[in-house]
């Protein structure tokens, strides 16, 4: 089946690679099952553990206790599934689909594909808010729950044949069952159930009589669905039998498939209509290719008699007040961008069942130029499955905006400013008759007009903005008779410009620095206040900070994102450090995690060397990966070492393409040749003795770490070697710059693993070999990649299961290697390190290098992105 629903929108999922020393997908993994039939160590007969997952979905349905969570990975899994488990209102157990998941009928099977039999308290459901379905059920006989209770079904993909039309049934005695956010041809409900929820599902039951059917089952809430295409003339949704207490709020019903249909689009029959109630839905009984508008069946039958429209019913019964008989301009199959109609600012949203996010995951948005007319808390929710996004969240393209906002020809003009989340675009669409032209003003004093066109829309307008900020959009359309209007917009750019800071001690628990004077337990995290500390203003999106762990007492590794992705792994007694690019939350604070073994501790320090603001500042620019220091070689510096409790002063601008006067450099520092324990500091040239460091050493010890270190007005930066009596060997890479005059703006993403060679074909990077990288997200999954062409990722570059010493380089693909490291390693670490990637093309190819005797596992995690688009 095509992913058909959710794939006009990329949206970014976590799928996070597994291993002892490195980042789990959660950090309690006790009540955890894996399934992942891809992998050479899978077996049915196993505990379903992340080394040894099971092979089949049956196999960890048949394992799971109260409390479970099953992990389902990306995988056509043949066969039927039945599900008997049996949770609790306190330990529920939840099976979760990452990636697309294909549970396929094996042949000469009747039976239902997915069945829940006797189950209590078990949620089936995929990544809800991606956008393309996690779930595909290939049916010939449909998904079926049977005598169970309190069972979830929530983001799946299914279809039905015309020899079995039942897409999924819920019969016997079956309550508090939840179908939400499906694609679904259709829903049957039978008799003796009571409590269930159909809510926000998208039904076109192309081989199936009728869209939602309940039949004696009592207390049913149908909110939100959006059923379109019935064929036959049964009616689309149907209660009988007794059904009372049915709630049928805010669905949108329209668009019968033949001119013939006979049924209603609601129906309720005499024995289901005490405590019944319907409003707030739009019902469009018109034959889709009508030019007539004429109803092809009636809109309603309440209690065995049949109602033309809202207003008939409403006068005779008290039902559909607010019902709607109007076109909701649905523009073919519903895609993340639905189009404007009725349905918009007008639903309930405090009817039963509603749920906050919609098909797509998105929240309730305001349409500036709609008067609200819905109720509850917000008001301004749109019926239906599908919350339309004119004003925020949606990335604008010509053919899907005219889709989108779907105003007709002779309707009036409507006008919106969009908000694109892409670096410094925003567009502007004007849909046209009977205006004469538009007047953008965007802001920053450029502006243009922009001719009518005689057909419904005009090509969406972008403008590219010169640097971060918040810009008022002014759209004037001037209209044939002389007359004009205006729409306005606040838009904020969401790319981030940076601003040197420090460098900075914020956090050290081993002195009660931002944080209370304690080691910090496995498990447990420090909220480390950014904004409004020293000069770092409120509002700040990310910071640039190099984190250290120390007194380790355990094996583990630190989070700095929220999210349980590694940001840098440590051993029992180790003193390691790395740094990131972490996202600010609203409150001002970043959250630093420390995971591992339990029982462990650990003291952990956080140094600040700027940080990113959606105002203008400076920005990125990036140069070839090249040497700008190397004392072992008389490279930047004399030929001699740099001695302990020494600096050496290193100078970047004008080098390597780098102008004068930049604020800070993103720079690879590694130390060598190391005669014994010490410390780095990175610092602007002439900033006297460091309090902070960028990575530690230990004797014989070979350690790197990409940092943004502040530029000193003399061009300069200085490395300084904290080694007391010890001397060491500098090297430092430069990998960009940051100013006023460069191109490039910093997207904050959510952490994402996008390669791991470990769960794909092909497996480790061999010793002195090269592989060859996609890091558009998924593992090459994604249909569509969430970054720009050729971006700069800011990732995690991890390397596990080492098995010689050596050390990666990674380049962007089709150019040549260079020859200096991104990460060094010795045979049996586990080693992070943060880096800016150069990549190729739409995929963000990359080439990853193997400096070493014997192969390694190689992982990628992204956080964000320079682009100047």
């Amino acid at each position: 089946m095509p992913h058909s629903r959710r794939a006009a929108t990329a949206a970014l999922a976590m799928a996070v690679g597994m291993s002892t020393a490195v980042a789990t997908a959660h950090a309690d993994a006790s009540n955890m099952l894996y399934v992942e039939q891809s992998v050479s160590t899978c077996t049915d007969s196993g505990t379903g553990t992340q080394a040894a997952p099971f092979c089949s979905i049956t196999a960890a349905a048949k394992a799971v206790a109260p409390g479970d969570t099953v992990e389902i990975a990306t995988g056509d899994y043949l066969g039927a599934l039945d599900i008997t488990a049996q949770g609790t209102a306190a330990a529920p157990i939840t099976f979760e689909a990452l990636g697309s998941v294909m549970i396929l009928n094996a042949g000469g099977q009747t039976g239902p594909s997915l069945s829940f039999d006797g189950a209590s308290y078990v949620t089936f459901e995929g990544n809800t808010g991606v956008d393309y379905p996690n779930v595909q059920h290939f049916l010939t006989a449909g998904v079926a729950v049977r005598d169970s209770s309190h069972v979830t079904v929530d983001g799946l993909d299914s279809e039905v044949s015309a020899a079995q039309p039942d897409a999924m049934v819920v019969s016997g005695a079956s309550s508090d069952i939840v179908v939400t956010r499906d694609d679904l041809p259709n829903i049957t409900v039978g008799p003796g159930g009571n409590g269930d929820v159909i809510s926000t599902n998208v039904l076109a039951p192309a081989a199936a009589p009728y869209g939602i059917s309940v039949s004696g089952s009592t207390n049913t809430d149908i909110t939100s669905n959006s059923v379109v295409q019935v064929p036959a003339s049964t009616d689309t949704i149907d209660v009988t039998d007794g059904s009372t207490g049915t709630n049928i709020q805010n669905n949108i019903i329209a668009y019968p498939a033949t001119a013939a249909s006979g049924g209603a689009e609601i129906a309720v029959d005499s024995s289901s209509t005490s405590g019944s109630v319907l409003d707030y839905n739009v019902a469009y009984p018109v034959y889709s290719t009508s030019t007539t508008g004429a109803f092809a069946q009636p809109a309603y039958s309440w209690a065995d008699t049949t109602y033309a429209d809202a207003a008939a019913l409403y006068q005779a019964t008290g039902q559909g007040q607010h019902d709607l008989n109007t076109n909701p301009r649905i523009a073919g199959q519903y895609t993340a961008t639905q189009v404007y109609g009725p349905q918009v600012s007008s639903a309930n949203s405090a009817a039963p069942g509603m749920l906050p996010t919609d098909i797509y995951g998105q929240s309730c948005a305001i349409d500036p130029t709609v008067a609200v007319s819905g109720t509850g808390t917000p008001d301004y929710c749109a019926r239906g499955a599908a919350q339309p996004q004119f004003v925020t969240n949606f990335t604008p393209t010509i053919a899907d905006t005219q889709s989108a906002l779907g105003v007709e020809v002779g309707s009036g003009v409507t006008q919106y400013v969009i908000d694109s989340p892409e670096t410094t675009k925003v567009a502007v669409v004007g849909l046209a008759i009977p205006a004469v032209s538009y007047t953008i003003d965007w802001g920053d004093g450029q502006s243009q007009t922009v001719q009518a066109s005689s057909s419904a829309a005009v090509t969406p307008t972008q403008h590219t903005y010169a640097a971060a900020g918040t810009y008022t959009v002014t759209d004037t359309i001037h209209y044939t008779d002389g007359t004009s209007s205006t729409v306005t917009k606040s838009v904020t750019t969401a790319g981030s410009d940076y601003t040197p800071y420090g460098p900075a001690r914020l956090l050290d628990t081993r002195k009660g620095i931002g944080a209370p004077k304690a080691e910090v337990a496995t498990g447990s995290q420090v909220s480390l206040k950014v904004a409004g500390v020293g000069t770092i203003p409120a509002g700040v999106t990310a910071v640039a900070v190099n984190l250290t762990v120390t007194d380790t007492t355990a094996n583990g590794y630190l989070s700095a994102d929220g999210t349980a992705t590694s940001t840098l792994n440590y051993l029992k007694g180790q003193t390691v450090a790395n740094s990131a690019i972490v996202p600010v939350a609203a409150d001002g604070t970043i959250q630093i995690s420390n995971e591992g073994n339990a029982g462990g501790t650990a003291d952990v320090i956080a140094d600040v060397t700027g940080y990113f603001t959606q105002t203008t500042s400076a920005q990125y620019g990036s140069v070839p990966l090249d040497r700008i220091l190397d004392t072992r070689h008389g490279v930047g510096a004399a030929q001699q070492q740099v001695p302990g409790d020494g600096g050496i002063p290193v100078t970047v601008a004008g080098l390597d393409g780098i102008p004068a006067g930049v604020s800070a450099v993103a720079v690879h520092v590694t130390v060598v040749n190391t005669a014994g324990n010490g410390w780095i500091a990175a610092e602007p040239d002439g900033a006297g003795t460091p309090t902070t460091s960028i990575l530690n050493y230990l004797k014989g010890q070979t350690v790197s770490n990409t940092v943004i270190v502040p530029v000193a007005k003399d061009g300069k930066i200085e490395l300084y070697n904290g080694g007391t009596t010890t001397p060491a060997d500098l090297l430092a890479d430069v990998s960009g710059y940051f100013s006023a005059a460069a191109p490039d703006a910093y997207v904050p993403v959510a952490p994402t693993r996008v390669w791991d060679s470990r769960h794909i074909s092909g497996g480790a990077v061999p010793g002195n070999g090269t592989a060859a990288v996609e890091l558009e997200g998924g593992d090459g999954s994604v249909a569509v990649s969430p970054y720009p062409a050729s971006a700069t990722l800011v990732a995690n570059v991890t390397v596990t299961d080492t098995e010689g010493n050596g050390y990666l380089a990674v380049y962007p693909a089709g150019t040549t290697r260079p020859g200096i490291s991104t990460l060094n390693y010795l045979k049996g670490q586990t080693v992070a390190v943060a880096s800016m990637l150069g990549t190729a093309g739409a995929a963000q190819k990359a080439t990853v290098y193997n400096q070493s005797t014997g192969s390694t596992d190689v992982i990628f995690d992204v956080f964000g992105y320079f682009d100047n688009e």
